[in-house]
């Protein structure tokens, strides 16, 4: 285990860095950006612009890609690009946005 892989695992064992979302019904430890928020007129009407990062400890079952649904803080929201490992294969980071923004 490298040092890179002993912070990781000592930031996901820290209770005060982590929340829970559910991806595939699976519930996973995450650790979450800032949320920006903001409503904006976009092609299809008015859009939410809540977007954030997730960060997942690994392994998980299955990477997150593009469109795939996230739920957290009861809310449902897309991913919207696949996800990235860390250069120690240690987490994976991913964009969520509300499901009311208009990509994909």
């Amino acid at each position: 285990m490298n040092v890179f892989q002993k912070f990781m695992d000592d930031v996901f064992s820290n209770e005060h860095f982590l929340e829970e979302c559910f991806f595939e019904n699976i519930n996973y430890k995450c650790i979450v950006s800032p949320i920006s928020e903001g409503i904006v007129f976009g092609d299809s009407g008015l859009e939410n612009e809540e977007m954030f990062t997730l960060d997942i400890k690994l392994p998980m079952h299955k990477i997150p890609k593009k469109n795939d649904k996230v739920k957290f803080r009861g809310k449902m929201y897309k991913v919207s690009d696949t996800a990235t490992t860390d250069s120690a294969n240690a987490s994976v980071k991913f964009t969520i946005y509300a499901l009311s923004k208009g990509i994909g």
